[in-house]
């Protein structure tokens, strides 16, 4: 969706197509990206959500405003605070609950073997808005995230077409169907409408996400608009209080109050 959608909008704008430099910078971007998704879902699934959820999301967002710093990015002792607070959101946000069950005991032990699949986690996503900024220098905004969604696109079939390979079951049709999840698509029996605009809305979501991003590196240094972005965990356990009706965990309360305390100081 996201692929379809900037390009369709890169057409209609009539933007000047990349040059070649952007383009190499966006196609990194979309493989650290995919990279460190690939490493953060990874680790989860091997039960480190303790450690992974709250160090990745520091790293992804605290690695950025280094590499700003070292490139020379001036920031105002304010806005120095004001990254901290926010870096400390970030992680209180992305804390787990309190683990009622076995399975969610494993979730959250804490094993540093896994710690190489935290930082290749945050590094990814880090290196993935750097790269961005890096694109989108040359005044385009729309072809940078054609060709980030391009390169994720090229990986994410690859790896499908490696994961139903070596999926044990004896038709291909049903080792397409457990990589794709289906299953459990049809378990929840939604309606394809309901089904395909939600497909639509987190596509759409997630491209207008990266869109602002880019612009917000024009209007104010890397290392604000990065840390400002890496803000979006709150609105997630916000929206999952109202729509889900998850109740926000004392934790996460402060991770909010934080958050909010942080936007005021970086502006």
């Amino acid at each position: 969706m996201g692929l379809l959608g900037s390009l369709a909008i890169a057409l209609a704008i009539g933007e000047p197509l990349p040059s070649a430099t952007s383009f190499l910078w966006a196609f990194a971007a979309g493989t650290c990206g995919i990279a460190g998704l690939g490493a953060f879902y990874y680790a989860l699934s091997r039960g480190t959500m303790g450690v992974v959820a709250p160090l990745t999301a520091v790293i992804g967002a605290g690695l950025p405003v280094v590499i700003g710093l070292v490139q020379g990015e001036q920031l105002e002792l304010v806005r120095g605070v004001g990254i901290v607070v926010a870096l400390a959101a970030v992680a209180l946000i992305s804390l787990p609950g309190r683990a009622t069950t076995t399975d969610e005991r494993r979730l959250l032990r804490v094993d540093l073997s896994q710690l190489p699949l935290i930082v290749i986690g945050g590094v990814g996503f880090g290196l993935f808005f750097v790269f961005l900024s890096k694109a989108a220098d040359t005044g385009e905004t729309w072809w940078p995230l054609v060709v980030v969604r391009l390169a994720g696109v090229v990986f994410i079939a690859a790896a499908t077409v490696v994961a139903i390979a070596r999926t044990k079951a004896p038709r291909l049709a049903t080792r397409a169907d457990i990589v794709f999840g289906l299953p459990k698509v049809r378990a929840r029996a939604l309606p394809m409408p309901v089904l395909a605009g939600l497909f639509l809305l987190t596509g759409v979501g997630d491209l207008g996400g990266n869109a602002f991003f880019v612009l917000a590196t024009r209007a104010d240094v890397l290392s604000v608009a990065v840390v400002l972005a890496s803000l979006y965990p709150v609105v997630t356990t916000l929206l999952a209080a109202v729509f889900l009706h998850e109740r926000l965990r004392p934790v996460q309360v402060v991770g909010v109050l934080l958050a909010s305390l942080s936007v005021p100081l970086l502006r």
